[in-house]
């Protein structure tokens, strides 16, 4: 009798109860980090409850999966689309248009990927008004107007974003937007007030920590009449052959330093704790920097590793039709938010440009011959690049636009035998030269600080997330912390 009852309940089940149950389902898989169930879940809701209400938050997950976990912008913008087109009175259109302006965003390099950006986001806002992704969206136009470098209307999205969704999951982080927008105008305190109210009124969110660290480097810089920056004298890191023959140094966001040592033949990273992780095998390595997915870029001579296991070789062409040449002198590599892989080729004397698939397109970001020795990509885009020759500091957009630059000389500093070059979340940047000096110039290339008497050669330099400075000293076989 019970098996009977069961069986009776099983099949009054309507198509509409079947599919919300393995919506929920998918969901909480996806929450407990079981992607591939929640995956066939959502894929099962499509196939076979196509004429259910469940079919578009399926959809939507599946864009979400393919955005997030498979890397696909193509499959995802597909899923994301057939919501809006096939489903537009769904509870999940809005959720899809938010999702296609941030694909979009993601690949804008011009004025009109921006807007259609923008549009996306504005579809959500005038079409959904009720609905709870309209925080999102408002958030998502705050993002865009950073990108396009508009940062007034940055601050104004943002904080319609605190101030009428205070509540919404898009808050925290529209508040830090505020911050760092401000701080990018040359505000610092404003900003650092800004900050603090996300550790107020946030404390347990995931930015909480990441304000506190844009806090304590804006009042190192600008909190008294002029930065100071003193030794750490207990500070260690690394020890024996790991601090030999160091080519680059290099501090992520998550506090792992990466230290690239030719004597070990390999990039090693150092954790927060001091413990010495597993090696990353490269001889002849030349320098580090960050992709914008945050991977490890490790440029040797010959190739470039992109993360843990890609490693890429590039070629260009020769005066000869149809023949390349492949690099073998880099010096120094990035990969841009755009996506393109800029190397610096000792033998040609230029930066040569690479698309996504590996394709050279041209020089960067002319055909004038440079020096270039070392590499970086600030947080909003810009490539910063140091010519040894010139003793300069350039900084363009992926364009090849030159936005600022720091000059070989001024008031109260020269640069003589320039070896490293990092940029902080507020484009200072930050230069090492050979002769025991570290500087640190503002947006407009005016020196802020100067560091000296302690470091004897430094080599390599990168600025950890609280803005303290770390030192590579060549004579010392050491590593150096000023905060």
């Amino acid at each position: 009798m019970l098996l009977a009852a069961g069986l009776l309940r099983a099949q009054s089940t309507s198509p509409e109860e079947q599919a919300r149950g393995l919506l929920e389902d998918g969901r909480t898989y996806r929450r407990e980090g079981k992607l591939k169930q929640a995956l066939d879940n959502f894929n099962t809701i499509v196939t076979g409850f196509a004429n259910t209400d469940s079919v578009d938050d399926a959809l939507l997950e599946i864009g979400r999966y393919q955005m997030e976990v498979e890397g696909n912008a193509d499959k995802a913008r597909e899923a994301f689309e057939v919501v809006t087109k096939r489903y537009p009175q769904s509870d999940g259109a809005p959720g899809a248009y938010y999702y296609l302006g941030l694909l979009t965003l993601d690949r804008a390099h011009s004025a009109a990927d921006l807007d259609d950006a923008l549009a996306q986001f504005t579809r959500v806002q005038r079409l959904y008004p009720r609905s709870e992704w309209v925080s999102r969206a408002l958030y998502g136009t705050a993002l865009a107007h950073r990108k396009a470098g508009r940062l007034p209307e940055t601050v104004e999205a943002a904080r319609r974003v605190a101030l009428e969704y205070p509540s919404s999951e898009a808050a925290p982080a529209a508040q830090f937007q505020i911050g760092h927008a401000l701080a990018l105008m040359g505000e610092p305190r404003p900003a650092m007030e800004e900050f603090q109210r996300i550790r107020n009124r946030f404390p347990t969110s995931e930015w909480a920590p990441t304000a506190l660290d844009r806090i304590t480097a804006l009042y190192r810089l600008y909190g008294g009449a002029k930065p100071v920056f003193a030794l750490d004298p207990a500070f260690t890191a690394g020890s024996g052959d790991v601090l030999k023959d160091v080519r680059a140094i290099l501090m992520t966001p998550a506090r792992v330093l990466w230290i690239a040592s030719d004597k070990v033949k390999g990039v090693v990273p150092v954790g927060a704790d001091g413990k010495v992780g597993a090696i990353l095998n490269g001889a002849d390595l030349q320098g580090l920097s960050l992709g914008p997915a945050g991977e490890l870029v490790v440029a040797a001579r010959m190739a470039v590793r992109v993360g843990p296991r890609d490693i890429r070789s590039f070629s260009v062409p020769t005066d000869k039709p149809g023949l390349t040449e492949p690099l073998a002198k880099i010096e120094a590599a990035v990969v841009t938010a755009g996506g393109l892989t800029l190397i610096a080729d000792e033998k040609r004397r230029r930066v040569c440009r690479f698309d996504a698939k590996g394709q050279f397109q041209g020089p960067f970001p002319d055909a004038k011959e440079r020096q270039i020795v070392r590499m970086a990509v600030d947080g909003e885009g810009g490539i910063a690049v140091l010519d040894r020759d010139q003793k300069t500091v350039q900084v363009y957009d992926e364009a090849g636009q030159l936005l600022r630059s720091v000059a070989a000389r001024g008031v109260g500093w020269e640069l003589k035998r320039p070896t490293d070059v990092a940029v902080d979340p507020f484009r200072n940047t930050y230069v090492a030269d050979e002769e025991g000096f570290v500087y640190v110039f503002s947006p407009s290339g005016q020196l802020l600080a100067s560091i000296s008497g302690e470091v004897r050669k430094p080599r390599a330099l990168t600025i950890d997330p609280a803005g303290a400075i770390l030192v590579y000293d060549e004579k010392l076989e050491r590593i150096l912390r000023y905060r």
